[in-house]
């Protein structure tokens, strides 16, 4: 019961830091930088809390950048697919009724939110059918990405480094003589709020969640999120099962810390969507699932740095392949502090 009533207050606080995570810094500038938009830019929808299609990331005035990037996936203007052999065509949008999808791209890069407005089922069936291609095209990225190599070759030599030095040495003797320092429900919050399947668990409540709201944003993080945190455990494992190393408590497959590699793959999901303010706890609370695993004696001080560096690196490297897109450009926000303009970009990396 202990176990369970910890998960759920995990799955409350980071449910609640999200929703209430909507970038309110540039709203006030974002008013004044529509109006000298051009016409097919400014056209953001900016329907009332009444309306049937509005988007729950786009408040009525001023929208959010992040709004403004979603409204142009969607204008039938910026947004091209293939038709036939005679070129492109337009996507039109329209009104459409329940169960039917959304005339936007197919490429799932392309398209933001869930395909069938509320109809859960045939979105979880879109969504499973399109699986393999997402976390195939994250696990490209995760192993592309600049940033995110260089975090698994710091992961693969700080195991290298600490694990051939006195560190990990000095670490047990200490604990050897001094024994842990953490009660045991400290150890049962650490086992279990750092365990990969709470963290599927939450990340599964969002997606159920978000979809269930028609949320935008939080859809495409929570979807993001579970192929992060499914990438991270099978790169954990994969490294486990090649070195074959043991922990000070004489459990097999210690290097790296599993708990560690997806609490740090969760927190920097969350972290580059929302902000330090929602990201700085989990982050912080990731830290402490790497203290408890040393403290309880599962794994030496190396596992628990390269579990780190490698959820990091995953997490940063997921997040980044989920940024919308225009045309196969990212949709970021822009500012320019000498001219004073504040907007959105578009880029794209060759």
């Amino acid at each position: 019961m202990r176990r369970i009533g910890l998960l759920g207050l995990a799955m409350t606080v980071v449910l609640t830091g999200c929703s209430q995570s909507h970038h309110k810094d540039v709203a006030p500038a974002m008013s004044g930088y529509l109006a000298a938009m051009p016409p097919q830019l400014a056209a953001v929808p900016r329907q009332g809390p009444g309306s049937s299609n509005m988007r729950s990331d786009a408040p009525a005035d001023p929208p959010t950048w992040f709004a403004i990037g979603e409204s142009l996936a969607q204008n039938p203007s910026a947004n091209l697919e293939p038709a036939d052999e005679q070129g492109l065509h337009h996507v039109q949008a329209q009104s459409r009724p329940q169960g039917q999808p959304q005339t936007q791209p197919a490429n799932w890069r392309n398209r933001r939110g869930p395909v069938y407005q509320n109809d859960f089922w045939h979105n979880v069936g879109r969504d499973a059918k399109e699986l393999p291609l997402t976390l195939w095209a994250d696990t490209k990225e995760s192993f592309t990405n600049p940033f995110s190599l260089m975090g698994l070759a710091a992961a693969g030599a700080a195991g290298i480094v600490l694990s051939g030095s006195e560190t990990d040495s000095r670490i047990e003797r200490y604990y050897t003589r001094h024994g842990s320092q953490l009660s045991s429900f400290w150890d049962e919050v650490g086992d279990v709020g750092g365990n990969p399947g709470a963290h599927f668990a939450v990340a599964g409540v969002m997606y159920a969640v978000t979809m269930a709201t028609n949320d935008v944003k939080d859809y495409e993080v929570s979807r993001a999120l579970v192929n992060a945190l499914a990438i991270n455990g099978v790169a954990t494992v994969a490294l486990k099962l090649a070195v074959d190393n043991h922990s000070p408590n004489g459990d097999p497959l210690a290097w790296p810390s599993g708990h560690t590699s997806s609490s740090f793959a969760f927190a920097t999901v969350i972290t580059e969507a929302y902000g330090p303010l929602v990201g700085a706890p989990l982050l912080g609370f990731a830290s402490f699932v790497g203290y408890e695993r040393i403290d309880a004696r599962n794994h030496n001080f190396s596992d628990v740095i390269s579990g780190a560096l490698i959820g990091i690196a995953i997490g940063h490297a997921v997040t980044q392949n989920h940024l919308p897109r225009i045309m196969g450009m990212e949709v970021a926000p822009y500012a320019d502090p000498s001219r004073g303009a504040i907007g959105v970009a578009m880029t794209k990396q060759w």
